[in-house]
């Protein structure tokens, strides 16, 4: 299943149709069964048990109808284990795949696209609504046809047995539906409201988590802390609501069905022709009462789930109505470029997030295969726009952008990104084990390759000192590990992958200067690498065959260290301001 292709919530569910028609049909069955019972009981005992029958003692008649009735039992139970069974298989499978679908359309989505919708808000349909669109369809599966079916059944049975006692089960039946549809009418916008404070407290808890260590240092624990709890009333008041709404339900409609047993022997009091009732009708009627009581409530929690299920549904729709902004093309590159020839070049290039700066403003800018860049300027200059718009994690604005001599658009995404090793500002480390971690620059690496990657990032100087060393444990985003080891374990992890261009985002930065210029010699010895080489320091990029110099989104200087220190007065700026305070 193309999960691009998917527009709505309930699109991997097609597959499963025939399943999904099956179910229903398998619980008519058994409800038609539920139905015939109370008849085959009320002739046992009017006919078989009653003193005044003609078959009065006739064994063979009772054991025959109690051996019928035993029979659509086995046929009501295997009947019933069997939609069950498909229930259960096709909603946990609808709800696998469903899940899926929302997971890759998050990562088919820019940044900028899921920090619009709120990544937290993406994440919830993936943990919550998916699984209460799972419970609407199991809901739908076993109760859709069995419920409305028993209900009608029973009046009509009811009415067979004796025309004014039917009269009865329906006027009962009827109000307990008007009760039910008023309680149930007011629940839909409820649970939306429900959803939406989920959302809230899931990024406020998130918040709390990531920005620890924020929070204390600046002694804001406690305002933390009554936001969450805030946003945790409003959620505990709205979900407190919903449930006395709800809890109207069950006391209202007992209430009725009693009062419509007790008419019910109040008419079997009676011996004329219109309302007399046998000890067999007055059972029959009682169990299609309790019947058609429990298939009502049992709507009430079909109505109430495919409620929640409709809701969740509706916010998946939208988020899977969001296109990607950022489309693959179809180009395919039958052979390698040369060393020399461009793998990357701006023209014109303009980068806007919205409103009236520029991120980046007519950067020309070309990366040859084989050549060291290295990219310097102040914060906020664009260093790491530029790497963002080569993986195509953005596309400009304006102007163009070329790879491999074609415009970016055209080229395949994987083909793009799978040229291209990042170390990112970010120091990203999966909880799970050094070697997990760099199993994922390269799947089929051996513990050689892992090991020399190690060495030239330097960071086998202290993986060597673990007991299990590769095997050691990485917590949750690298926390075991400090700033320094963290960025080594990374530079490793990229240069185990073997791709043929390496993208370091000030990857260097918590470094010393003397294992800053170890690892940039330990990569400058790897043959056929272009290397793009991001940072905030003069120092780390001076050896680089081509420097372009970015200030306030512009290119402002080009060329060698020796040509920048001649022509450029920023870079001029930056390298003797840290070489003196270096």
């Amino acid at each position: 299943m193309d999960t691009r292709n998917v527009k709505k919530a309930f699109g991997p569910l097609k597959k499963y149709r025939v399943k999904v028609v099956l179910a229903p049909i398998f619980k008519l069955v058994e409800a038609v069964t539920e139905l015939i019972v109370p008849i085959l009981v009320s002739a046992i005992i009017d006919n078989g048990l009653d003193p005044d029958s003609a078959r009065y003692g006739d064994w063979g008649y009772v054991i025959t109808l109690a051996c019928i009735m035993f029979g659509l039992a086995i046929l009501g139970f295997s009947v019933t284990m069997i939609t069950q069974y498909l229930a259960a298989r096709v909603s946990s499978d609808y709800s696998y795949d469903l899940k899926k679908v929302l997971y890759e359309r998050i990562h088919l989505l820019s940044p900028k696209q899921l920090d619009d919708y709120g990544r937290n808000k993406a994440l919830n349909l993936v943990n919550n609504d998916a699984f209460l669109v799972q419970n609407g369809v199991q809901m739908l599966m076993r109760l859709i046809v069995r419920a409305p079916f028993l209900i009608l059944g029973s009046i009509i049975a009811s009415f067979l047995v004796n025309p004014l006692a039917g009269c009865v089960v329906l006027g009962a039946l009827a109000l307990s539906g008007a009760v039910i549809g008023i309680v149930v009418s007011c629940t839909p916008k409820q649970y939306a409201k429900l959803q939406h404070e989920l959302d809230i407290i899931s990024s406020r808890g998130e918040d709390g988590i990531v920005g620890a260590r924020v929070v204390r240092s600046f002694n804001k624990e406690g305002k933390e802390r009554e936001e969450f709890r805030s946003a945790s009333e409003r959620y505990r008041k709205q979900a407190l609501l919903i449930s006395r709404i709800n809890a109207l339900i069950n006391p209202m409609t007992f209430a009725l069905i009693n009062a419509a047993i007790l008419l019910i022997f109040y008419l079997g009091n009676f011996h004329s022709d219109s309302t007399s009732l046998s000890v067999g009708n007055i059972v029959a009627l009682m169990n299609y009462l309790t019947t058609s009581l429990a298939a009502l409530i049992m709507f009430t929690r079909l109505i109430t789930s495919v409620s929640k299920a409709f809701t969740s549904k509706k916010r998946i729709d939208d988020f899977l109505s969001i296109e990607p902004d950022i489309v693959s093309g179809d180009r395919v590159f039958q052979s390698e470029i040369q060393n020399g020839e461009p793998y990357f070049e701006f023209k014109g290039a303009s980068m806007n997030f919205g409103g009236e700066n520029y991120a980046l403003k007519d950067i020309n800018l070309t990366i040859k295969k084989g050549e060291s860049v290295g990219i310097i300027g102040g914060t906020g200059s664009g260093k790491s726009t530029l790497l963002n718009l080569m993986e195509r994690f953005f596309d400009l604005s304006e102007g163009e952008l070329l790879f491999r001599g074609y415009p970016i658009k055209e080229s395949k995404l994987e083909d793009v990104r799978s040229s291209i090793a990042l170390v990112s500002q970010k120091k990203q480390l999966f909880r799970g084990s050094i070697r997990s971690n760099l199993l994922l620059g390269r799947e089929d690496a051996t513990e050689e390759e892992m090991i020399q990657a190690l060495k030239d990032s330097l960071a086998y100087e202290f993986v060597s000192r673990y007991k299990d060393g590769l095997d050691h444990e990485v917590e949750e985003g690298g926390q075991n590990f400090s700033g320094g080891q963290k960025q080594r374990l990374l530079i490793a992890r990229a240069l185990l992958s073997s791709r043929p261009i390496l993208f370091l985002d000030d990857a260097t930065s918590a470094l010393d200067y003397k294992s800053d210029l170890m690892v940039r010699q330990n990569i400058a010895k790897k043959q056929g690498l272009t290397l793009v080489m991001v940072s905030q320091r003069a120092t780390s990029i001076k050896d680089c065959d081509d420097i372009y110099v970015l200030d306030a989104g512009r290119v402002v200087g080009e060329g060698s260290h020796e040509q920048l220190l001649a022509s450029c007065p920023i870079y001029q700026e930056i390298y003797e301001t840290q070489v003196k305070t270096k």
